[in-house]
């Protein structure tokens, strides 16, 4: 990457120690430190990084970024032989700066996405496209925020060609200063939902704080979106990059990209078709979809096995073939890539339960429209015995008892067998189970998650062998623990 003066002139910090000894990569985690890292030492909630100077140099940090106020308040640091240590006024301004300059001395292209759902799975999947032709880099886990995604480029290494990088938002601006960090040249929208209507009051200002990302793309940029989703279609009204659209049914907008015949298979995949009725690098075609894909026929239409259930999965990986295209990735590349993708931790993970039972660990995050559509999935491979266990969501705001209520709602028009529901918030998605004819019998609700597994282990113990169950929830209800006390049995 840089040397030390290299990283002391961008950070315009006062260089102590080696100022030639060469740094690449980065961490904040003393006891994970990699030989030759930049070690930045960050203030956190719990924990202050200025602690652990010494021992990041040990483990074979060569440069260290301290703050100065903090460092004034401790014993002279001694800056061991073929070592730097850097003071600048803010550790995480550091690592923004250094981030802003890597990716612009890199030079490869930026494909950045966010959305109310699907962000994470939709990194995955356009990094599996995407590493079909070019070498990537993408976030870990959902590393999406002010500190994660500079750490996430830093991270990249000489020879990456795209990077692809997730960008989470708690507000207005937000998106916009992580734009301004990772200077876009691809931006992928999934979906414009009700997900933080707590923090920003209304569909329209999360509209607005979504768009930031089309914003922040340069004139020759390009957004991916959802032809199913009316809040993406309604921005795009209004801006003038080239848009390339995606979808099944084009509810709102006809798709360039569309998924076609979509059947499941195996366990939790889904076999789909998809057909392009672009000719060429974001010219539009003028006949009308159905007409193309009459005129080439089936035949020439590429398979998709995807190893993941739903319309939803379906559609993000729709996303991700659009990405491809952009880059001229073939449609066969792009399937080719998905079919052997990887997915981010906590994710639709599949388990063994008790009593024969089939647990499907969806407990990430959680918000009403990923709420019922991985209930979809449960019905659709659980068939006609099932269990939903469903917690909390957060972020909803004024429109949370709609939501939960729309949940259960859900729940008694697809016919799942019996509901638990976990938490207080929650009681709303037993009571729209409820009113929609979901028999009492078969409603559940606890306050707590002890109650819901003792719960589920009896259901499970009368169902029919081989029940399907769902897990999900609001990260912050650490619905996992239900996973692991059901997985062991």
């Amino acid at each position: 990457m840089w040397d030390s003066q290299r990283i002391a002139d961008l950070v315009r910090g006062e260089l102590t120690g080696d100022s030639q000894v060469r740094a690449s990569g980065c961490c904040i985690d003393s006891r994970g430190v990699k030989a030759g890292e930049i070690f930045f030492a960050l203030v956190g909630e719990r924990t202050d990084g200025h602690d652990y100077i010494e021992g990041a140099w040990q483990k074979g940090a060569s440069v260290v970024i301290g703050e100065k106020e903090r460092l004034e308040h401790r014993r002279e640091v001694r800056v061991p032989e073929g070592k730097a240590l850097i003071r600048v006024e803010s550790g995480l301004a550091a690592m923004q700066t250094l981030a802003q300059a890597w990716r612009k001395e890199l030079g490869a292209k930026v494909v950045a996405i966010t959305g109310s759902n699907g962000k994470t799975t939709t990194k995955d999947m356009v990094a599996a496209v995407l590493s079909e032709k070019y070498r990537t880099h993408k976030n870990s886990e959902n590393q999406n925020n002010e500190l994660g995604l500079p750490m996430t480029i830093l991270k990249a290494t000489e020879n990456t060609e795209v990077l692809i990088l997730e960008m989470g938002m708690r507000g207005l601006g937000q998106i916009a200063f992580l734009c301004d960090i990772a200077c876009p040249d691809i931006g992928v929208i999934t979906n414009i939902g009700t997900t933080h209507m707590e923090l920003l009051g209304s569909q329209e200002a999360i509209a607005r704080a979504k768009w930031e990302l089309i914003e922040a793309l340069p004139e020759t940029g390009s957004a991916v979106l959802n032809g199913e989703d009316e809040w993406s279609v309604k921005q795009a009204e209004h801006d003038s990059h080239q848009t390339f659209f995606y979808g099944l049914e084009g509810r709102f907008h006809e798709p360039d990209l569309r998924g076609m015949n979509l059947t499941p298979f195996g366990i939790l995949g889904t076999r789909f078709q998809v057909g392009h009725r672009q000719v060429g690098h974001g010219d539009r075609c003028a006949v009308p979809f159905a007409e193309v894909a009459a005129e080439v026929g089936q035949k020439t239409c590429p398979h998709v096995s995807l190893p993941l259930p739903g319309e939803h999965n379906v559609l993000d990986a729709l996303a991700a073939l659009s990405v491809g295209i952009l880059l001229d990735v073939s449609l066969e590349e792009g399937c080719r890539g998905l079919a052997a993708m990887e997915l981010s931790r906590m994710r639709l993970e599949l388990h063994q339960g008790p009593e024969g039972s089939t647990l499907i660990s969806d407990v990430y995050n959680a918000n009403p429209t990923s709420m019922k559509a991985s209930l979809q999935v449960l019905k659709e491979r659980g068939g006609a015995s099932t269990l939903a266990i469903l917690g909390e969501m957060y972020e909803l705001g004024e429109a949370s008892r709609e939501g939960h209520y729309e949940v259960g709602q859900t729940v008694a028009e697809l016919g799942i067998s019996e509901l638990i529901t976990v938490g207080p918030l929650a009681e709303e998605i037993a009571c729209g189970a409820l009113e929609k004819g979901l028999s009492p019998q078969r409603i559940h609700s606890f306050p707590d998650r002890e109650g819901a597994i003792k719960k589920a282990q009896e259901l499970l113990a009368d169902l029919n062998q081989g029940t399907w169950v769902l897990i999900k929830a609001s990260r912050g209800m650490k619905m996992e623990e239900v996973t692991r006390a059901l997985h062991k049995g």
